[in-house]
This record gives structure tokens, sequence and C-alpha cells, in this order.
């Protein structure tokens, strides 16, 4: 198995995701100068058709989003860019989300009245424009958000999830380490795969390559 541990700059800004800097890319807070690259990513990358006007609405919510969690000493919840380190070219957007998983769906011996209780997760998620699918930005982007949820944030375990189809996602996360789980059943139906990464995990992963 491959798996991919970041090695990246980190630029603290207070309580919330720092500037990233892995060797290809430049993950940061979105700023308004970002709309039309952010309107471009949202119908290109998450396949979701909006205006401009709606995409002003949701970075004028996200840049508040940044300041209030911080505020708060919440997790810092959202959506970051992702650019290339030289050109500043917009490639894609990765965040952490509150997923919930019913992890008893997995467990053969639970009560089918506990089948669909869920327990909230940290979720990580990614989406990269289909021009620059196949250059490992995903896996990079999503391995220096690893490394700073379990450093930094200090989290004890970390989740992903896609749709049974989405075989692309579902490599980036075995490539981070992360156990894909697919969901036996078809209840809920929200609820198809989960990739789950624990500290413990990638901890042993990260001791293993510093070894080579």
């Amino acid at each position: 198995m491959n798996v991919l541990i970041a090695h990246c700059v980190v630029d603290y800004h207070l309580m919330g995701i720092p500037t990233l800097l892995t060797p290809r890319l430049h993950i940061r807070e979105y700023t308004q100068q970002d709309l039309n690259s952010r309107h471009q990513l949202t119908q290109r990358a998450f396949q979701i058709t909006c205006s401009v006007d709606s995409i002003q609405q949701w970075l004028d919510w996200t840049l508040a989003a940044y300041r209030g969690l911080e505020r708060l000493h919440q997790p810092p919840y959202g959506d970051y860019l992702v650019a290339l380190r030289g050109s500043q070219q917009v490639v894609g957007s990765i965040g952490l989300v509150p997923a919930m998983v019913p992890w008893n769906v997995f467990d053969s011996t639970a009560d089918s009245s506990m089948l669909d209780r869920v327990t909230t997760e940290m979720g990580l998620f990614w989406a990269i424009d289909p021009d620059f699918w196949g250059n490992g930005y995903a896996t990079e982007a999503a391995s220096a958000f690893v490394a700073y949820a379990f450093e930094t944030l200090k989290l004890k375990q970390l989740v992903a999830t896609t749709e049974r189809d989405n075989l692309p996602s579902q490599r980036v996360m075995t490539k981070l380490g992360m156990q894909v789980l697919q969901n036996p059943t078809q209840e809920p139906f929200w609820f198809e795969v989960v990739g789950l990464l624990t500290y413990h995990d990638w901890n042993l992963i990260r001791s293993k390559i510093e070894k080579i």
C-alpha cells in the first residue's frame, strides 16, 4: 500500500487552519478576490450549477465563519483553497466538516433499532478541478490536512465519506492510510462508504516512513 505522509511548512494563524505549503501546493483560506475562481470550481469540481451572486453569499458566510469559529475556539470547519505554489493557479478545494457516521451498520451484533444512530466525526473532504485530475493533488492536499489535524488539532481520528461508485476518492483514502469501509446495507441511504484513519494508525505509518 502506498501511503503519503505530508511534509509541509506551516504558517500558524490564530486558532484556524493555517496556510499549508506542500512541495507543489499552497493551501489557504478563501478571500473576496477568489469569487470567480470559486464560481468556476463549484461548477466544475463540485458539479453544482449556481450564480455568481450565490457564490458571493457563500464567500461572505465562509469568511465570517473562519473568524467566528476562531473566536469561539471551535473546530475550523469550512472550505480552503488549493492552488499551485508557483503559478497560484486554483486547482481545488479542501476542508473539514461535521460528518455523521452510523457505525453500528458495521456491527452484525448491533440491535436493529440502533443501526441508524450516528456519531458526529471530524470529516475531511476535497474536490479537484477535472483539468487537474491525475496529478496526485487531492492526495497531497489531503495528506497535509491529515498531518495538521493529528499534530496540531490533536484529533483522535478522522473520516472521509463518499459514494460507492466514486473510486478515485476511495483510492485517495487508501493512499492516506485510511481503512475504507462499505456500508453492507442500503440504509441510511446517504451513507455508502467511509474512510477511517486513527491517530494511532497514522503515527505508525509515519514512523515506518521516517525510518526508511
